[in-house]
């Protein structure tokens, strides 16, 4: 009996005997099967570049702290970006300090300590929340002095946004608050209100000097007699803004820190007296974050915006942002990375 022949060495055996190898177009399937795998995963791995990866994240958490540093504190917020060493730092305004004149004698609130200087200044029960301080029946010297020295975090170099309640009774030229001698606010006799602050400028040595008065002033008649308003002078290092019932009523653009206060905040007391009823004083400062880098090799377009400014409520700053902003990254390799701010202020990216 002749013994049935063996299958070849690597063969399998079919149905109908034995077989050798794959086949060609078999061969072809397989080699397209991985290479398509491998393209795949390569294009994964390139997604996963941790310089892309830690600049879109760079990029956005610092948008979102500012956003979130907004609504927290129910305050204005910003982040500032300087295109050329690529940094990223986010800025918002914190409230270092509230008054209130609720109790004869008293000046109640948190922050530095506050007390009434050059004359006695009476309480008048029709305030704008419960009771006020009534200059327009105290001395002309009377004032109140808020002692900013005694309290390092009240230091308004940076930015900062004194706002307080006032009813005028007779418009007249005076002061109406000074924050440490380096910003103000004075009251005309037409209504109108002039804002200023002290600049710091770089000094022949190079050092930080004393520079000028960058000041604004408004229209007559912003602020009315006999009735409570709301007034505001801000200041982010961008532009002096002075507002009434949040409508702005003038505003200058000035660059660069606010010069180191030299005394205290007062309200009142200036030539000829202040002849108002003043309420609800509070004062913020800007504060600003850790600053962050992008990853070398990695730009923002020159189309960007270098600021983003957020409002008490997380959204975009209506008066300097119309529309939604677009920042694109762009890396070495020519590919490009958009990071989206909603007009409610949500960041996509």
């Amino acid at each position: 009996m002749t013994p049935a022949p063996r299958p070849t060495s690597g063969g399998t055996r079919g149905p109908h005997g034995p077989r050798a190898g794959l086949t060609l177009l078999e061969l072809l399937i397989v080699m397209g099967l991985l290479a398509l795998v491998l393209g795949v995963g390569a294009g994964s791995l390139a997604n996963l570049d941790p310089g892309r990866r830690t600049a879109l994240s760079t990029v956005t958490s610092t948008l979102r702290l500012a956003r979130n540093e907004a609504v927290a504190r129910r305050a204005a917020a910003r982040v500032r970006i300087d295109r050329a060493t690529g940094l990223l730092q986010a800025e918002g305004l914190r409230v270092v300090g509230t008054w209130r004149f609720e109790d004869e004698g008293l000046v109640e609130g948190f922050g530095p300590p506050a007390e009434i200087v050059g004359g006695e200044v009476p309480r008048t029960d029709a305030g704008h929340l419960g009771r006020a301080l009534d200059f327009a029946a105290a001395p002309p010297s009377a004032r109140l002095a808020v002692a900013l020295d005694e309290d390092p975090a009240c230091d308004p170099r940076e930015g900062f946004a004194l706002e307080l309640a006032v009813r005028v009774t007779q418009a007249t030229g005076t002061r109406l608050a000074d924050l440490g001698a380096v910003a103000g606010l004075e009251l005309r006799s037409d209504g109108s209100l002039s804002g200023w602050f002290v600049q710091e400028v770089e000094g022949a040595t190079g050092r930080a000097a004393k520079g000028g008065r960058i000041r604004l002033e408004s229209v007559p008649g912003v602020l009315p007699t006999g009735r409570w308003c709301r007034v505001r002078l801000e200041y982010d290092r961008s532009v002096l803004r002075a507002l009434v019932d949040d409508v702005q009523v003038g505003a200058v653009a000035a660059e660069g820190r606010v010069w180191e206060p030299e005394g205290p905040l007062l309200v009142g007391g200036g030539t000829g007296g202040l002849r108002a009823q003043v309420d609800d004083l509070v004062l913020a400062v800007v504060r600003a974050g850790d600053e962050t880098l992008l990853p070398v090799g990695v730009t923002l377009s020159k189309e960007s915006a270098t600021e983003i400014h957020f409002t008490p409520t997380g959204a975009l700053d209506p008066r300097r942002h119309p529309a939604p902003l677009e920042l694109v990254l762009e890396y070495e390799d020519g590919t490009e990375d958009l990071v989206r701010v909603g007009l409610y202020g949500t960041v996509e990216g």
